[in-house]
């Protein structure tokens, strides 16, 4: 069965992002400076337009994103963790850098000059000024504000455009997103736009409103790669600087609770990954891109877009990877606060993530800021990982919108301060900021580039990987990050077992099992498919029953506690599979009254931002005669089974039911191959849902991801 393609028209992300109580929200922070440098205050962020693809060393014409060496390439969930064993401390949020969309105000440039008493509207030669908007990546907004002012200053009293510079820092996802929307009246969007990866700009060509807008390359003033952080302590107890993570490792030992007591650190619990949600971060889209690799032995350059939409296997290792993490809020900059506050966020009792996929530059940003408080190796210092099996690293794009070349003298100012960026000046400041320079990423030697200054406090090594001459494609970007994103839905199921005297008969496959039998390991095996904190309810069939059917089990999180007096500590799943292997066959069917029933069930109990669905295990034998018990009898058979609704009544009565505003499928799994599989799909259909004859597991897996998905 072959997975759907699941392509958004946006392209943009839709994740809000937290707020935290002791500061402003960071994202869509303005910074905007008069002509004369007064800094007038931070304003709601303009919208930005589409970029380009930028070029970069191995691609002429295109930003190199990947490197490695060769061609190897639930709902921002937490979990309560202790704060204990590696002593991480507390630094004010006021000592950071601009990392992950804190605001750029207070850095103390202005964006234009003095110009010697002249009108903020005009140059020092009396023609007009020429406003050049910016927005960039927040953790970039320091050092572009910073070279915006000396470019300013640098020009007011030299040939050369005359410029005031509008800088803004919004974070790359929404920036995306705004481009997608930028026919919205009121939309606005800026000349230029320097995201902190070109990923960006691959996914931005997914959008056709965005792709409308970009120019077809944009230059790369600089990069990052994307690493493994660690704390300090804890790295070195895996052997770095000697060894280094893998993303294969990174998976795998997320799956062990008794990680670090194996390793003679039992304070430190269990192996703890996090990542910020790839919806809104480059370093984890790429840690999901490079997980997969690992496990299909594929590069990024070998992988297309069925790689997440039809591989089953690569989104099975997705799935995996999902639940693997123990943290997932929405940007990298919340990570990173987790470390330096020693993961107490908001008061809240916690602990530090083991891990976490990164640039490379935030890193070093991380440790420079906090050794200038607290002194060289902190406990909360980072070290960086260089994945073998994955190397990747993030250009820096500056790309100049088509809007901004319909301008001649914006075209002439966008492309002056993107000389300037790739000069001394530019490189000086972005190599302070902890990027590569472009020369570095090609491999060159750079003797004003990043490794001259980097030291043992930064954490990372002074050689990066080498740009890959081709990487994924904007489509391969695009469907990981969005097979990521339904790998994070979550539903509210209510399973059926019909358990009618039918389902004692043998298969029509296989004399040695019984239909029950069939149906119940069916269940068991989808059972396992769900997320702990997925809800699971379960429901029992059969006309012999007060009501033709009766509840086993409440909808509830698989991870919750079991029912109140069953006499054990177990959870809903323990109870759900201990209910499943107890049903017994016996009367007539009644199968289409407990469809109805339990769609009306669901939509009544609707859970808002989940997948409601029913799921009827069932042989397809509709038949409400008297001869549906395996001896014969029919012992408790209702006097009212003769009303049984045909298949067209309760085909209409599912309709009438359907609320659009709270939408239930019924997916229906025929569990004997013999089973009228025609009329079964016409009483899934009914609601927009599906029939399936005689799963095996691969093909309930198969049914998952497409429910998942929206197949």
């Amino acid at each position: 069965m072959s997975g759907a393609r699941h392509r958004s028209p946006g392209g943009g992300s839709h994740g809000a992002r937290p707020r935290r109580p002791d500061r402003p929200d960071p994202p869509d922070r303005r910074v905007r400076r008069s002509a004369r440098g007064r800094f007038t205050g931070p304003e709601r962020s303009e919208q930005p337009e589409r970029p380009g693809r930028p070029e970069g060393p191995g691609r002429p014409g295109r930003v190199g994103r990947s490197a490695r060496p060769g061609r190897v390439g639930p709902d921002g969930r937490r979990r309560g963790w202790r704060a204990r064993g590696i002593g991480l401390g507390a630094v004010s949020s006021a000592a950071l850098l601009v990392l992950g969309g804190l605001t750029v105000t207070g850095i103390g440039f202005a964006a234009a000059s003095v110009w010697h008493g002249g009108s903020p509207e005009e140059c020092a030669d009396g023609t007009t000024r020429t406003t050049l908007t910016i927005t960039t990546a927040p953790t970039l907004a320091a050092p572009i504000s910073r070279l915006a002012a000396e470019f300013s200053r640098a020009h007011s009293d030299q040939d050369g455009p005359c410029v005031t510079f509008d800088v803004s820092a919004t974070p790359s996802d929404r920036a995306l997103d705004a481009l997608s929307r930028a026919t919205t009246p009121g939309s606005t969007v800026p000349d230029v736009w320097i995201p902190e990866s070109a990923d960006w700009l691959e996914l931005g060509q997914e959008s056709n409103t965005a792709a409308q807008q970009l120019p077809a390359r944009a230059t790369t003033i600089a990069g990052s790669p994307v690493v493994i952080a660690m704390p300090r302590l804890m790295a070195q107890r895996l052997g770095w600087p000697e060894h280094h993570l893998t993303w294969a490792d990174l998976a795998a030992d997320a799956d062990r609770t008794a990680f670090w007591p194996d390793r003679g650190e039992p304070r430190w619990g269990e192996f703890r990954l996090a990542m910020a949600n790839p919806e809104n971060s480059a370093a984890a889209l790429r840690a999901v891109i490079g997980t997969v690799g690992a496990a299909r032995r594929l590069a990024p350059a070998d992988m297309t877009p069925g790689t997440f939409d039809q591989d089953r296997a690569a989104q099975a290792t997705v799935l995996h990877l999902e639940r693997s993490i123990d943290w997932l809020p929405q940007y990298d900059h919340q990570l990173f606060d987790s470390v330096r506050d020693g993961g107490t966020e908001n008061g809240a009792a916690g602990s530090a993530p083991s891990a976490f996929p990164a640039l490379e530059s935030d890193v070093i940003a991380y440790n420079r800021t906090l050794t200038a408080r607290t002194g060289p190796l902190s406990a909360t210092t980072l070290v960086a990982s260089y994945p073998a099996d994955g190397a990747f690293t993030a250009t820096v794009p500056y790309i100049v919108l088509k809007r901004t070349t319909d301008s001649a003298p914006r075209h002439a100012a966008a492309d002056a301060f993107a000389a300037y960026l790739r000069g001394d000046a530019g490189r000086r400041a972005l190599t302070a900021a902890g990027f590569r320079t472009p020369a570095e990423l090609a491999g060159r030697d750079d003797p004003g580039g990043l490794a001259a200054t980097l030291n043992a406090t930064d954490g990372v090594r002074s050689t990066p990987p080498k740009l890959a001459s081709t990487d994924a494609s904007d489509s391969v970007l695009g469907t990981a990050r969005r097979f990521f994103r339904h790998s994070r839905e979550r539903g509210a199921t209510l399973a059926v077992l019909d358990t009618s005297g039918s389902m004692a008969l043998p298969l029509t496959s296989d004399a040695g099992r019984t239909r029950l039998q069939a149906a119940t390991d069916a269940a068991m095996t989808g059972l396992r498919l769900f997320a702990p904190d997925s809800q699971v309810g379960l429901w029992q069939s059969s006309a012999e029953l007060p009501d033709g059917h009766r509840e086993l089990a409440p909808l509830a999180r698989l991870n919750a506690a079991g029912h109140a007096g069953a006499g054990h500590a177990g959870t809903q799943r323990d109870d759900l599979t201990a209910s499943l292997a107890a049903l017994k066959p016996g009367g007539s069917t009644d199968l289409y009254s407990t469809a109805v029933a339990a769609v009306r069930e669901l939509t009544d109990r609707y859970a808002a931002d989940r997948l409601n669905r029913v799921v009827l295990f069932t042989d397809g034998d509709a038949d409400t005669g008297g001869d549906d018990h395996p001896d014969g009898e029919q012992p408790g058979r209702r006097a009212t089974a003769s009303a049984e609704p045909t298949l067209d009544q309760a085909v209409s009565a599912l309709r009438a039911a359907a609320d659009p505003h709270r939408p239930v499928q019924l997916i229906v799994i025929g569990c004997d191959p013999g089973a009228d599989l025609a009329s079964l799909q016409r009483l899934a259909g009914a609601t927009g849902g599906h029939a399936y004859l005689a799963p095996d597991a691969n093909a309930l897996f198969d049914i998952y991801v497409d429910t998942l998905t929206g197949a």
